[in-house]
This record gives C-alpha cells, structure tokens and sequence, in this order.
C-alpha cells in the first residue's frame, strides 16, 4: 500500500516530479560517494604527524616519509610533499606543501558544485509545479465554474505535492553541502597547521645543524 501510494503521490504532483525524482537520485548518490571519501580519507592529520616528528627528530627521512606513505590521506600527501623538499628552505617547502595541498582540495569539492546546485533549484522546481498546478485549477475554474470540487482538486493537488517535493530534496542537499564545505574547512585548517610545524621543524633541525658546525 506504500509503495502505491507513493506513486500515486509521485502522479499527483505532474510532470514536475521527475526532475525533481532525478536531483534527489542524483544527490542522494554525491552524498554517499562523499560519506565514503571522508570515512576513507579521516581529516586529522595528528596521530601521522606525530610519528613523522618522532622520525625526524633521529633524522630519520627516510622513515618520515615511510610513515605519510603508509597513511596515504591527503593530509600525509601533503606532509610527504613538504619532506621531498626539506632540503631546499622553509618558504619553498611551504610553497611545495601548499601546491600540493590544492591539488587534493580538488579531490574534496568534487561533486559539490551539483549537490549546491540541486539544492538551488529543487525547490525552484517545486514553484515551477505550483505555478503550474494554480494555472491547471483557474483552468478548471474558467471551464466549470467553482460548483465542482473533484475537478478543482488535481491542479490543486499538483501544487502543493511539487512544492512539498521541492523542500523535502532541497533543503537536506543544502545541509548536506555545508557538511561537505564543513569537511573542506576542516582539511585546509589541518593542512595548515602540520605543514608549519613541519616546515618549522625543519627550520629548527637547520639552526641545530649550523650551530654544531660553527
């Protein structure tokens, strides 16, 4: 009985549903692709940059980069990008790092632009079926008067499920792209934060290394 009421809702609400039917498809599948990225790729960089402190500070390279190969998140690609360039200064290993770390920003706001855009015009989408369904009712006023309910009640009906459809897909895409632009803010301030204290650990391993050999 569900399943045929829903068609029969899905029926109701006239020809707008289907784009309506295919952005929440289209965004319920860069929602789950997303989820699976961010399960796969954790933001905090802490426990890898932790490891690689410990590494370097026995002047182990060599394992430093070891440890940002095995994490293999964007976090530890930015890290290990930042170590293949130790040797060549502070600034242009944060310069390195950053180039990197915009390299694999790519890889977070993938799909984001269409899940904004769904939330955008989904509910634009449910005014498009409202109009149309006021335009079907005064239709039917214009042919039969007000006397008859029955013949009011389609366009009428169509109005307020496309409206309601609208909502319904629109407003948890757009909570779902603040969650994703939340996950976006979180990498960028993570990269940050490691990439200076790695460039500023190096910086200080450079300093010990001068003052030794003065």
């Amino acid at each position: 009985m569900e399943k045929i009421f829903l068609i029969d809702l899905f029926v109701s609400g006239g020809p707008v549903m289907i784009p309506i039917a295919l952005c929440s498809i289209f965004a319920l599948a860069i929602v789950f692709e997303r989820a699976r990225f961010y399960m796969r790729n954790p933001n905090s960089g802490t426990a890898t940059m932790k490891k690689v402190k410990a590494a370097l500070a026995t002047r182990n390279f060599f394992e430093a980069m070891k440890v940002c190969r095995a994490d293999n998140t964007p976090v530890a690609t930015v890290i290990a990008a930042g170590l293949d360039n130790a040797d060549l200064g502070r600034e242009h290993m944060l310069d390195v790092m950053r180039q990197e770390a915009m390299v694999q920003v790519k890889k977070y706001e993938r799909h984001l632009n269409k899940l904004s855009t769904i939330a955008s015009i989904t509910p634009m989408l449910g005014l498009t079926g409202t109009v149309t369904g006021m335009i079907s009712a005064f239709s039917v006023i214009s042919s039969v008067g007000i006397g008859d309910p029955t013949a009011l009640a389609g366009g009428i009906s169509e109005a307020l499920y496309t409206t309601a459809a609208g909502l319904l897909v629109g407003i948890p895409a757009l909570v779902a792209y603040n969650w994703c632009e939340a996950r976006n803010a979180e990498f960028i301030e993570q990269v940050e934060m490691h990439s200076l204290d790695l460039a500023n650990q190096i910086a200080a391993m450079e300093v010990g290394l001068e003052k030794v050999a003065a």
